[in-house]
């Protein structure tokens, strides 16, 4: 699929739930706001990565048994910016030069089941039947507080010998689970946890590794693990499956009821959106950035809205609080707006603008809401159209987190860490018609045809006759 359509770089994910930063820390792996998002880089002309975008998600939605046909035109952006910051800080000069494109597409209505688990577990080598997919039990995978999987295409360096670029696959899957919820107490072992157990590690892996990472105090793990290591300033205890059975790794805490505190390290960046204003009319989106770091930190700003929300960039408006309660106004740095096209394509804003430290930044635009089709509205209209998350990214080296220290081998062009922060999503409210007036319409029309065609079939089809007064 991937050489078919010339894919450079790939990412694909489907997320249920959200990720709380200020409880968990840093995610181990990316992940993103609820639904599925889809992130590539094709090869080619504007118009040949246009065609064989549409092609990639129509294979992907095949394969992954979801959705991705419905990510056109409508609600796919082209950013210049957002993911494309780390190349560009690199050095990496011939992502020009190939003609590559960047194409995002983002469904926040997508729903997460076992259906696209089922074709994810048989991407994997031994699929199910040994291995760690041997414990991926989807009764316990989704009765969770966060559940994120995807695939990625990383192109790398060397991969193919004599210093030629190709990619490398991977495969992820983020599981929040809480012990108290299955009533295991303060002892647990894995295979408890996922009511599941491993027969034989993978037997065509040529190495199978389990990493527990401990934040902090209060967790003890058995048995001895083979080596102790430091991933992310974390303990890490690394076990052999081949010579351990992983569903025996045993979890011990010292009270799982007081187990609420918060993360020994908080993510430096972190961002929170809503939206405001009342009525059909119009409205405004105002999303909240908070720089812990005592340093001042350059961000990238990324939101794209669908057409029928139309942004006035004029509006735009940066404000950072300072820690004395002081206010004073951003620039951003470098801006990048698309304007959106009704039914064609959506609204982006780029922005990258430079937070100052421990701050916290709120972003405001306004926006009008357009009017569109009743045959367009979803069957729950009053509801509202579920609208995706903004995205901020920012480099991390002071401090690198888990998921940069997990990404080996290297992308080409990438020297640094490049972190991501999603917004949750929020509810757009449109006007929306009466659904019933066409029924009332097509009662009351044919009703008067019906007493219509009675009286002109009765005046068509009688035979009128004069009655004489002997007959």
């Amino acid at each position: 699929i991937a050489s078919y359509n010339s894919v450079e770089e790939l990412y694909l994910s489907f997320t249920q739930g959200n990720w709380r930063q200020d409880a968990w820390g840093y995610p181990p792996t990316r992940s993103q706001g609820v639904g599925a998002e889809v992130v590539a880089r094709i090869n080619g002309t504007e118009e040949e990565s246009q065609r064989k975008w549409k092609g990639l998600t129509n294979a992907l939605s095949g394969v992954f048994c979801a959705s991705l046909n419905f990510i056109d035109d409508e609600n796919t952006s082209v950013p210049r910016l957002a993911f494309n910051a780390q190349t560009r800080k690199n050095g990496d000069t011939n992502v020009a030069e190939r003609h590559a494109t960047l194409r995002h597409g983002f469904l926040p209505r997508e729903n997460v089941c076992t259906e696209n688990l089922t074709p994810w577990i048989k991407q994997l080598p031994c699929q199910a039947k040994s291995g760690l997919g041997a414990l991926l039990n989807p009764y316990r995978l989704y009765n969770m507080h966060f559940h994120s999987m995807g695939i990625s295409l990383v192109p790398v360096v060397g991969t193919t010998g004599g210093g030629q670029t190709g990619l490398v696959y991977k495969q992820h899957i983020t599981v929040v689970l809480d012990s108290r919820t299955f009533e295991l107490g303060n002892s647990w072992t894995l295979g408890e946890l996922m009511d599941r157990d491993i027969q034989e590690a993978c037997p065509v892996a040529s190495k199978s590794t389990v990493r527990v990472v401990i934040p902090g105090e209060g967790v003890q793990v058995f048995p001895e693990p083979e080596r102790r290591e430091s991933l992310a300033g974390q303990n890490t205890y690394v076990y052999d499956i081949q010579r351990q059975n992983a569903a025996e790794i045993r979890f011990e805490t010292a009270n799982a009821a007081d187990n609420k505190e918060a993360p020994t390290q908080l993510p430096v960046v972190a961002a929170h959106r809503h939206v405001n204003g009342h009525g059909g009319s119009g409205g405004g989106v105002e999303t909240e950035i908070i720089n812990r770091g005592s340093q001042p930190l350059e961000i990238t700003y990324f939101d794209s809205l669908p057409w029928y929300l139309r942004v006035y960039l004029h509006t735009l408006a940066i404000e950072a609080v300072g820690s004395d309660g002081r206010a004073t106004k951003l620039h951003p740095t470098e801006t990048m707006f698309t304007p959106a096209i009704d039914r064609g394509r959506p609204s982006s804003i780029e922005l990258t603008m430079t937070l100052p430290a421990n701050t916290r930044t709120v972003l405001r635009y306004s926006f009008d809401k357009g009017f569109i089709k009743y045959t367009e509205h979803p069957p729950d209209a009053n509801r509202g159209f579920n609208i995706g998350p903004a995205i901020i990214s920012y480099r991390s080296d002071a401090h690198r987190p888990l998921s940069c220290a997990l990404q080996t081998p290297r992308p080409r062009g990438q020297s640094e860490c490049v972190v991501r922060v999603y917004t949750e999503l929020f509810l757009a409210s449109l006007p929306t018609p009466d659904f019933s007036m066409p029924y009332n319409v097509i009662t009351f029309t044919c009703t008067v045809l019906a007493l219509f065609f009675g009286r002109i079939f009765n005046l068509l089809t009688r035979d009128f006759a004069v009655l004489k007064d002997s007959d």
